[in-house]
Formats: C-alpha cells, sequence, structure tokens
C-alpha cells in the first residue's frame, strides 16, 4: 500500500553548548516506497562509536557534507527512509534531531538522538544516518579534522496515508480470522537462526545476473510476501526493482528459502504480510 512520506530537512553544524547556525532547505516529497506499511527489515544499521581522544570541532573552515552535496543527500533519504508501521498505526509525527560525528576519513560515529518522537521513528532516523556513504571531511587549515554534526528529520504523515490506513483496517476486519493477513503482530515472523543465517542464506544463493553487471546496475530491490501460519513464503512481489534481472533474482531466492518461524498474534500462529529489501552491489570480478 502506497505511503507517502514527507521529509524536511535542515543542514547543521553546531556546538551542542552554543547557539546553532542553519541553513533552511525546501521540503521533499513524495519519498515514498510501496508497502511502507508492513512490517520492513533493513538491519544493516550500526551506531558506530570511538573512543578516538582527537579534538572535536563544531565550527571548520570547511564543513562537512556529504559526496555529491545536498541534493545527494537528498536522493540517499529518499531512497532509504521508511515510515515505521507502527508510527503510522499510531499517526506518530515530529522531528528528530540526530547529531554525530563526522571522521576524518568521511565515515560517520557516535550517532545519537537529541531528542525524538517515539522509539520506532527514532530508531529509523538512526538506521538511515548510520547506513550513510562516507562524507567529505571537514577541513581546518586545509587538514581533514573530526567534526561534531546534526540534522533533524521531519517525519509527517499526510491526510491521505492515515485515511488508507484506516481503509486498510476497515477491510482487514470483514475478513475471516483463518484468512486475514496481519501488518503488526505481537512476535514477528522470522528466519531460522536469526538475521545473520538470513543474509548468509542470501550470500550463498543470490547470481548476480550478467546484464545487471554489464551495465553496473545496483540498488536495492524492495520484496513483498506473506509468512503462512506454517512458515512458508507466499505472494512473493517486487514492490520497486532496479532492472537487470535483479527483481527477477531476488524473486527467485525468496522462493528457495526455508520455512520462517511464523507471525504470533494472541499466542497462536497467523498470517503475516512482510517487505525487505534486497541489496545488489557489483563487485570486479
Amino acid at each position: 500500500m502506497k505511503k507517502i512520506l514527507l521529509i524536511a530537512l535542515l543542514f547543521t553544524s553546531f556546538d551542542l553548548l552554543a547557539q546553532t547556525k542553519s541553513v533552511d532547505v525546501p521540503d521533499l516529497a513524495d519519498a515514498s516506497i510501496k508497502g511502507l506499511d508492513v512490517p520492513t527489515k533493513d538491519l544493516t544499521f550500526d551506531a558506530k562509536s570511538t573512543n578516538n581522544k582527537e579534538p572535536v570541532f563544531t565550527s571548520v573552515d570547511v564543513e562537512p557534507r556529504l559526496q555529491g552535496g545536498i541534493a545527494n543527500f537528498y536522493a540517499y533519504l529518499q531512497e532509504n527512509l521508511v515510515y515505521p508501521k507502527k508510527a503510522i498505526k499510531q499517526r506518530a509525527e515530529g522531528k528528530v534531531f540526530i547529531a554525530f560525528i563526522v571522521e576524518k576519513d568521511g565515515s560517520l560515529t557516535n550517532i545519537k538522538i537529541l531528542r525524538g518522537v517515539s522509539p520506532e521513528i527514532d530508531a529509523e532516523a538512526g538506521r538511515v544516518v548510520g547506513n550513510s556513504p562516507k562524507w567529505l571531511p571537514g577541513l581546518q587549515n586545509e587538514k581533514p579534522v573530526r567534526v561534531q554534526y546534526s540534522i533533524p528529520i521531519t517525519f509527517k504523515l499526510p491526510p491521505e496515508a492515515i485515511l488508507k490506513h484506516e481503509l486498510l483496517m476497515d477491510s482487514l476486519r470483514s475478513i475471516p480470522a483463518e484468512q486475514k493477513i496481519f501488518t503488526a503482530v505481537e512476535a514477528e515472523p522470522s528466519f531460522p537462526g536469526g538475521i545473520e543465517m538470513f543474509y548468509r542464506f542470501l550470500q550463498y544463493n543470490i547470481r548476480y545476473p550478467a546484464k545487471a553487471f554489464e551495465d553496473k546496475i545496483q540498488g536495492k530491490v524492495f520484496i513483498s510476501f506473506v509468512v503462512e501460519k506454517d512458515g512458508s513464503l507466499t505472494d512473493i512481489k517486487v514492490l520497486r526493482g532496479i532492472g537487470g534481472g535483479c527483481d527477477e533474482e531476488a524473486v527467485r531466492v525468496m522462493k528457495t528459502s526455508p520455512k520462517w518461524r511464523p507471525g504470533i498474534q494472541n499466542g497462536r500462529p497467523v498470517r503475516v504480510q512482510y517487505t525487505m529489501p534486497i541489496s545488489f552491489t557489483a563487485i570486479k570480478r
């Protein structure tokens, strides 16, 4: 089901104990993916922490920035931010203030939520920032230095997103319990052995399509499927693809998946709608 995620960004290089300086930037609209209201798993977020004792600057000659500039960061967020399903259900909205250090090599460490909205929204903001490509580091006296940085990210649901969620809930209430497909359950379905085993399964079974490799096609294929009460996967679909044979390969691999542990609601296994992104990154042969 299509949801629209409006993201308003404000970049700030700041001193945590002093007044910040800011630059207004335009709102982003339609930064959405299909299936936004169903469980989404992309557990690559690593809020790195460091014991580096080198000084951290709050003001530098040249401020750090994502490679490609502000437009590239917009594109990155638009591609990767997912409005949490629980936040949609609770109509949670607001601005997450997130701080981090841009290291001398451009990596982001010490990622912290300064002020949040909800546990789910805060985690999503942290996940996406934690997965960011390396930045161009800040410069002081023409040398790279560690720089403290903050980004407020606004999560806002438009009225049509709320209405569609309510219509979905109404339609689900009219479905017999044994046929109902849940989008939120007490215990979510999981791959046998956990997420690490699922990564291993993908690593051993995905074959990078020759056409995609030759055409240098890479990115994320968003897959939707239903985890049945017996753990089997059905109704496997591509919500958003990248072409070059990657979409078909993602579906093929998911069809070969071992049975999952089913989702549990009220102590009983139930059918659960699920989505996940599968990344295709070309590596030189």
